[in-house]
C-alpha cells in the first residue's frame, strides 16, 4: 500500500486555495477593501487548519462549525464590499474559496457541516443575485466541488473501515497462531515430561528376564493410560486434573478424556476454574466409568458423565460452561 503524508496530499489544494483570491486582489482602482480583507482573513483562518492541522483524518466538530460560519460570513462580507464600492469585479474568489473550505470539511469526515455550508452559500448568493447566479457566479462549479468532496469522504471512510477490519482479522489470526504455537509447545513439553518418566520404566521392562509382576503390570497399564490422556486429553489436563485421574484409576475407575477443542479460546484462569469444577464433582466417584469431554460447537464447554456397569441412570451428568 502506498502511504502519503497528509501535508503532501494537502499541498495542491492549499496552493489552489492561496491562488483563488489573487485575481481579485489585483483588480486596479479599488480604493476600499476592508470587508474583502476581513473575508480573506476568515477564509485563510478556516482553510489552512482544515487542510493541514489536527492529527488523524477527522477535524474537530468545533472547526467544522467554524467552517460553516465562514461559509456564511465570507459571501456576506464580499457582497457588502461590492455594494459599498459599487463594483462587482472584486471578490470573484468567494464562491470557489468557500467551496474549497466546504470540500476540505467534507473530505475530513464532517459531511453534514459541508452540506449545510453549501446550502448557506447557494441561498445567500441566489438571494442577492437571483437564480441566474447558479451559472454566472460559479455556484454549479462549487456544487460539483463539494459533491466530489463528499464522494471522496465516503470512499475514504469505506477504505478505513475495510483497513480496520483487515487489521482486526490480522490481529485475530496472529493471536490464533500464537495460541496454537503455545498449545503445541505445551503439548510437546508434556509429552517429553511423560516420556522422560516412562523411558526408565520401559527400559526396566525390556531388561527384565522374568515375567512381570502384578504390580509392574498395573504400572504399565497406568502408564499406557497416561500416555493416551496426553494424546487425546490435550487441553483438559492440568496438574490437579492429573492427580484426580490418578486417584480414580488407583481406585479402579475407568477414566476417558476426550478433548475435542471445546475449551479453545478460554483464558488459563477460566480453564483452571472450569476444570476445578470437574475435579470437585469427581470427588464423590470411587467406582465405575468416568468420561470427561470438551465438545466443540456447543453452548457448554465440558461434559462430565459417571456411570456404573449395568445401571442405566448415570451417577453424575454435568454440562459446564
Amino acid at each position: 500500500m502506498i502511504s502519503i503524508k497528509r501535508w503532501v496530499a494537502a499541498l495542491i489544494p492549499l496552493v489552489y486555495a492561496f491562488y483563488l483570491p489573487v485575481q481579485s486582489l489585483l483588480v486596479p482602482g479599488i480604493t476600499s477593501r476592508l470587508f474583502e480583507v476581513l473575508a480573506l482573513a476568515i477564509y485563510l483562518a478556516a482553510v489552512i487548519p482544515t487542510l493541514l492541522a489536527y492529527r488523524g483524518l477527522v477535524v474537530p466538530v468545533w472547526q467544522a462549525a467554524a467552517n460553516l460560519l465562514a461559509a456564511f460570513a465570507i459571501p456576506a462580507l464580499v457582497i457588502l464590499q461590492r455594494d459599498e464600492i459599487g463594483n462587482n469585479d472584486i471578490g470573484g474568489w468567494m464562491v470557489m474559496g468557500t467551496a474549497v473550505i466546504l470540500t476540505a470539511t467534507a473530505v475530513r469526515q464532517q459531511r453534514l457541516f459541508a452540506v449545510l455550508g453549501l446550502v448557506v452559500l447557494i441561498a445567500e448568493v441566489v438571494y442577492i443575485y437571483g437564480p441566474l447566479a447558479l451559472i454566472t457566479a460559479g455556484l454549479v462549479g462549487a456544487m460539483v466541488f463539494v459533491l466530489a468532496g463528499l464522494g471522496v469522504s465516503r470512499g475514504i471512510q469505506s477504505a478505513n473501515a475495510e483497513s480496520d477490519k483487515y487489521r482486526e482479522r490480522e490481529a485475530q489470526d496472529l493471536a490464533s497462531i500464537a495460541s496454537l504455537e503455545a498449545t503445541k509447545s505445551e503439548r510437546t513439553s508434556r509429552l517429553q515430561q511423560v516420556l522422560g518418566s516412562s523411558v526408565p520404566f520401559l527400559s526396566l521392562i525390556a531388561e527384565s528376564k522374568t515375567p512381570l509382576s502384578a504390580e509392574m503390570k498395573q504400572s504399565a497399564r497406568l502408564l499406557e493410560l497416561a500416555l493416551r490422556d496426553e494424546i487425546r486429553g490435550r487441553g483438559l489436563l492440568t496438574s490437579a486434573m492429573r492427580s484426580e485421574i490418578s486417584r480414580l484409576r488407583n481406585l479402579g475407575v475407568e477414566v476417558a478424556l476426550l478433548d475435542e477443542r471445546g475449551t479453545e479460546g478460554l483464558a488459563k484462569e477460566e480453564l483452571d476454574a472450569l476444570l476445578g469444577q470437574v475435579i470437585e464433582a469427581l470427588q464423590a466417584i470411587n467406582s465405575g466409568r468416568v468420561t470427561v469431554r470438551s465438545p466443540r460447537g456447543e453452548a457448554f464447554k465440558v461434559t462430565v458423565v459417571a456411570t456404573l456397569p449395568g445401571v442405566a441412570q448415570p451417577l453424575l451428568s454435568l454440562r459446564l460452561s
